[in-house]
């Protein structure tokens, strides 16, 4: 991937989760972080578009501007955070949205692990939060297994229930063929279905079964 120019557009991404960390203004240092890092690439301040969420947790589904900044990155050459933290607490979710972002030609920056996917190491670093992510996941699905057939022996109820039903998912894909953004299906999704399931969630079950956008004709 190439090196970040002069002229990119850049998205900032800012969040502090209390109220105590907004009096000890945690969001202006972060954005001074991010002012520096653009500056030393000689990436002008009228470049960068602020998105923030003030006393708001990483784990929150009501996180507006990432919302917000989830549905409008391609309009960028980078988005950018202090810290992964900042991101999400969540590596899971992390991983997934980074990884959204990063297919679509947007690249990623962590100024304080120096985490940045327009460079080889960075891409290689996200690689290796994927394996680990991915060899969580593996572990977990194997203990889920050996729960599985251990309540299955013991003549106990095994499964959980999807947290959309049939008539629920047709509607996600049919809004996302429409070319509806995935903040846009969650929020429809809670009003017409009454399930609340965050945007990530969204994009896992669309990526899964390949359902994208309609090209115009």
């Amino acid at each position: 991937m190439a090196e970040l120019a002069e002229n990119s557009r850049i998205a900032a991404y800012i969040r502090v989760s209390t109220e105590r960390q907004k009096e000890e203004e945690s969001h202006i240092r972060q954005k001074d972080t991010i002012k520096a890092w653009a500056e030393r690439r000689d990436i002008p301040e009228e470049n960068i578009d602020f998105y923030e969420d003030i006393a708001i947790s990483g784990q929150s589904e009501n996180r507006d501007d990432y919302n917000d900044l989830m549905d409008t990155y391609p309009e960028y050459d980078a988005i950018v955070v202090r810290e992964l933290s900042r991101f999400g607490r969540d590596l899971g979710t992390i991983v997934t949205d980074v990884d959204e972002i990063t297919n679509s030609d947007t690249e990623f920056v962590s100024t304080t692990e120096q985490f940045d996917t327009s460079s080889a190491m960075g891409s290689a670093m996200l690689g290796v939060i994927a394996v680990m992510n991915q060899l969580t996941s593996d572990l977990a699905r194997e203990r889920a297994e050996r729960m599985h057939e251990r309540r299955k022996e013991q003549g106990l109820p095994v499964g959980r229930k999807r947290k959309l039903d049939d008539k629920a998912m047709e509607d996600v894909y049919k809004w996302r063929e429409m070319g509806m953004s995935y903040s846009q299906i969650t929020a429809l999704v809670s009003e017409m279905h009454g399930v609340d399931v965050d945007r990530s969630t969204i994009y896992r079950y669309c990526d899964k079964a390949g359902v994208e956008p309609e090209a115009e004709t």
